[in-house]
């Protein structure tokens, strides 16, 4: 299990690509973040903690073929393994953020393990119903928990040393500064699997388990393993999305799930460019039809209700129309200009 992670740290020609794609990704993020204002850079901040998450989606079924409905319920598991660390034990937030990715990756290896003989529409409905269950288990654990009301963690301020480098940052700015590296490490991280001996394994697994099979691929083994590090990432999200403010049921509804795989399809599921244009438009799309109605001086209700209208149709046209997302019309783009 090692060794298929260290692979994907081998700086071949395509990991010291992917090396500079993730340093100009940071290096984009941190520009964009003091070239907006607050409620923009809180946005931002939600995008790469989103973003995260959405790329779980694409190792676990744009890599494998797994479909989760659930992905929600693992950044719930990661959002509060981290708030009970910083609440009853004291941890540091980085040591507690640490600690849901350990928490997010053990619940993804059970649950893999348990769900090992599912594919399809049967291990969506099985993570749709953990996802459902997230409520009721809150309440019914209520004083360990916390039932409805969750915990109260943040970000609280940024060190000295990042103040010397950055300057006074605002909480939205050191929101986004706080999460980069971890966003930016997820970007290396999965393009190079992307490109990986193990990615391709499990892209034959997504394709045909029968003929993976024969290849040598281990079908069980190799699905609980993309379970657990998908799980992983997911737990970390939502870690990150929790100390916004708080940790609480309402923070991991089953419409966050669903916002993910949106997200992961509209963008293109196999790619995490995709992962990252599609977190882009599921964060923005509601302020960008605001504006329009706005404009159009409609109803607050018309308002409030566009964009998951909006979103529905664009989630269907994209399946009908474009099933690669919005990445895989780049990809054609750049090989048609041989670039």
């Amino acid at each position: 299990m090692a060794k298929r992670i260290l692979d994907v740290f081998k700086l071949e020609s395509y990991g010291r690509r992917n090396l500079y794609k993730s340093i100009f990704f940071a290096l984009f993020f941190i520009w964009l973040s003091f070239s907006v204002e607050a409620y923009n850079q809180g946005q931002v901040a939600v995008t790469l903690m989103l973003f995260i998450a959405v790329a779980s989606i694409v190792l676990l079924t744009g890599l494998s073929g797994q479909i989760s409905l659930g992905q929600g319920a693992l950044m719930a598991i990661g959002g509060y393994g981290s708030a009970l660390l910083i609440v009853n034990q004291n941890f540091p937030i980085w040591a507690a953020l640490i600690g849901s990715i350990v928490i997010a990756f053990v619940s993804g290896l059970i649950l893999g393990i348990i769900s090992a003989r599912l594919s399809g529409p049967y291990l969506a409905g099985t993570t749709l119903v953990i996802a459902l269950a997230i409520p009721t288990i809150a309440n019914r654990f209520e004083s360990v928990l916390a039932g409805n009301i969750g915990f109260m963690v943040d970000f609280k301020s940024p060190p000295a040393w990042v103040t010397q480098i950055f300057g006074e940052l605002g909480y939205e700015h050191w929101q986004v500064i706080a999460t980069l590296p971890f966003a930016t490490l997820t970007f290396f991280f999965i393009s190079n699997i992307l490109k990986s001996r193990t990615g391709r394994s499990w892209k034959a697994l997504r394709d045909n388990e029968t003929a993976a099979a024969l290849l040598g691929v281990k079908i069980g083994n190799t699905k609980v393993f993309v379970f657990a590090i998908s799980s992983a990432f997911a737990g970390l999200a939502g870690a990150l999305y929790g100390l916004r403010g708080i940790v609480g049921p309402s923070v991991y509804a089953v419409s966050l799930s669903l916002s993910l795989l949106t997200a992961a399809i509209l963008g293109g599921v196999r790619s995490i460019f995709g992962a990252l244009l599609g977190t882009v438009i599921i964060v923005f799309l509601p302020d960008w039809i605001h504006d329009v109605v706005k404009a159009l001086e409609l109803s607050e209700q018309i308002s409030n209700f566009l964009p998951a209208f909006f979103a529905g149709v664009l989630l269907v046209l994209t399946v009908v129309l474009n099933p690669g997302g919005v990445a895989s019309n780049l990809h054609h783009h750049k090989k048609k200009t041989g670039q």
